[in-house]
């Protein structure tokens, strides 16, 4: 670890996991702007034992986000976090709500109280896989956009539009313009509504290379080997209709995994991700008494 201090607030950076770690002692009165410099220099940041209660964890949210998201699978905790609760086995690395055309900027985790072995969320900085990644794999992302295919069920649907439209409070009352109006018909995007079931079916389509609003830096973020614990596994080809090369895939798996950390978490931490730049993603939990919380936001 190395100390820095450029933007005012002291922290410790780990070259090796592009971490950066905010003590307690200069928790303080941190503000946005500094929060944003150095998840630029970082991609993840952890704030130490910092946070008590989940609605400490929410107000913290609110206060450096300029609105929030949610996933409507889960149940929400204090106006903004929701429990990460999606059985015990191991996820694949992703950027939250990647596969989707409601895509946060950032993600948050509070971790309440930490695992006593095993079980930690894990992170992989985009921006160190797509330097690894062979010149053919890099080239080939590059030259063409992904594509993420799924069926939704309606009470999902519904509940997203109530969260983004708080004029909507019932999702007996949301149409599927009104969801239609929130993707603002996308060029991007594709939806279609089944009216016998109520599911929607989109297609989304999106580079597997980002850069975010933090970082000049491209990185191979996406979700091609997250998880669909809530949701139909999607359907992810290229938007051309082409299959991944399963060599590409072998290729993203073993470069991945070379760059992926466990956290490390301990009592009442908080960790900020740029969702555009790291992915994240758990080792399979073996102490169920552990209790993270998330939340999902734009900048």
């Amino acid at each position: 670890m190395r100390r820095s201090s450029t933007v005012g607030t002291v922290y410790e950076f780990d070259p090796k996991t592009s971490v950066a770690v905010i003590s307690r002692d200069h928790f303080g009165d941190i503000q946005s702007d500094e929060l944003f410099t150095i998840l630029g220099q970082s991609g993840v940041i952890i704030l130490r034992g910092c946070i008590n209660t989940v609605e400490e964890f929410s107000a913290f949210v609110k206060k450096h986000s300029s609105r929030l998201s949610l996933d409507p699978a889960r149940s929400m905790v204090g106006g903004a976090a929701q429990l990460v609760d999606a059985g015990t086995h191991a996820v694949g690395l992703h950027c939250e709500n990647g596969n989707s055309p409601f895509w946060p900027d950032l993600t948050w985790f509070y971790c309440h109280r930490a695992p006593t072995q095993g079980s930690q969320t894990t992170i992989c900085n985009g921006a160190d896989v797509y330097w690894h990644l062979s010149e053919g794999c890099r080239n080939f992302f590059a030259d063409a956009p992904i594509r993420y295919r799924r069926r939704v069920a309606g009470d999902k649907w519904r509940r997203l539009v109530c969260h983004y439209r708080p004029d909507i409070n019932n999702p007996s009352l949301v149409s599927f313009h009104d969801l239609l109006k929130l993707t603002q018909h996308d060029p991007h995007t594709t939806i279609t509504h089944d009216a016998e079931s109520d599911d929607i079916h989109y297609a989304y389509v999106v580079s597997a290379i980002q850069t975010s609003s933090f970082s000049a830096l491209p990185a191979f973020a996406n979700s091609i080997l997250g998880p669909s614990y809530n949701y139909e596994k999607p359907i992810i080809d290229m938007a051309d209709g082409r299959e991944i090369p399963e060599a590409y895939l072998d290729e993203i798996e073993t470069i991945t995994q070379a760059h992926t950390h466990p956290i490390g978490w301990q009592d009442h931490d908080i960790a900020m991700i740029d969702n555009r730049r790291v992915m994240h993603g758990r080792e399979e939990i073996l102490d169920m008494n552990r209790q993270i919380f998330n939340a999902l936001s734009y900048r």
